[in-house]
């Protein structure tokens, strides 16, 4: 199952201001907003936070396949945000902290939503 990406600052804002859901983590704070859509992903990883473009990339591909996993067969639409400055970038601690934040995030609604995202 594919994703369809948020493209422009129309949806973002819509996502920002109209957000069912959030939840953080140390590094990521992650939004959803819930459509009548198939499932959508926006990422904003700033070169600010995020140097290297090789570690950019890398986070961008863990958060799009991590994100598939979990809410493919759901209609929301989510955007994942860069907190601060990462400073240790450990790929496995990394991976660890996006795939707990999404299962916390799709337990958060399946408790508020009566799962009907399962």
């Amino acid at each position: 199952m594919s994703y369809k990406p948020l493209i422009g600052k129309d949806c973002f804002n819509e996502v920002f201001s109209n957000s069912n859901q959030h939840i953080s983590s140390k590094n990521f704070r992650a939004l959803v907003l819930i459509t009548n859509g198939p499932f959508s992903l926006g990422m904003i990883l700033p070169k600010k936070n995020i140097k290297l473009a090789v570690h950019r990339n890398y986070l961008k591909r863990i958060i799009r396949n991590l994100s598939i996993d979990v809410f493919a067969e759901t209609k929301v639409s989510l955007v994942v945000v860069s907190k601060k400055r990462i400073l240790d970038f450990k790929k496995d601690k990394l991976r660890r902290e996006i795939k707990t934040l999404f299962f916390n995030l799709n337990n958060k609604l399946n408790e508020e939503n009566n799962y009907i995202f399962n």
